[in-house]
């Protein structure tokens, strides 16, 4: 599946990951790999300068990979054309075409554990959105700062990993 993106330079932030050929709605882009880690790993590895602070992806509760390249290359957007499932499935959510950017909304994987907030005095990763899409946000934030609206159509097209669809499935 990794034949079907690749690393190239983004007008969004850095690198990005690009089709390489077309990619329907609906089928698998890649699957995102690293290692799994819990939450006291990322914040170390962030802390201590090995990682910044958007390369872990949110898995589960308190649970992250450290992704590996490629895949550490995939930009946010608020309006994307990809979506985790399940885990670390990263899926089409609408027909890409060779040499377009994959996106996926950073927000949908965020749900940070608030014993691990107060303990770091109040303060959540969060990230000034550069995406350019007409319907921006501003910054990336935890899935419960989404409009409603937003929070109701991921969950009910099921364009989420499992761990948030379980928690807030009862929007």
């Amino acid at each position: 599946m990794v034949n079907k993106i690749k690393s190239c330079r983004s007008n969004i932030s850095g690198k990005g990951l690009f089709a390489q050929k077309e990619i329907k709605k609906g089928e698998t882009i890649c699957f995102m790999e690293g290692d799994l880690i819990d939450i006291d790993e990322m914040i170390g590895r962030i802390d201590n300068g090995f990682e910044k602070g958007s390369d872990p992806l949110g898995v589960d509760h308190e649970m992250y990979i450290d992704l590996d390249e490629p895949y550490r290359s995939a930009n946010h957007s608020c309006d994307p054309n990809s979506f985790l499932r399940g885990r670390n499935e990263l899926i089409a959510l609408k027909d890409i075409k060779p040499g377009e950017e994959i996106t996926f909304d950073y927000s949908t994987t965020m749900d940070d554990n608030r014993k691990k907030i107060e303990d770091s005095g109040g303060i959540l990763w969060t990230m000034k959105c550069k995406c350019g899409s007409k319907n921006c946000r501003k910054i990336v934030d935890q899935f419960r700062t989404l409009p409603l609206e937003r929070q109701r159509y991921y969950i009910k097209n099921k364009s989420a990993p499992d761990f948030i669809l379980k928690k807030f499935a009862i929007l």
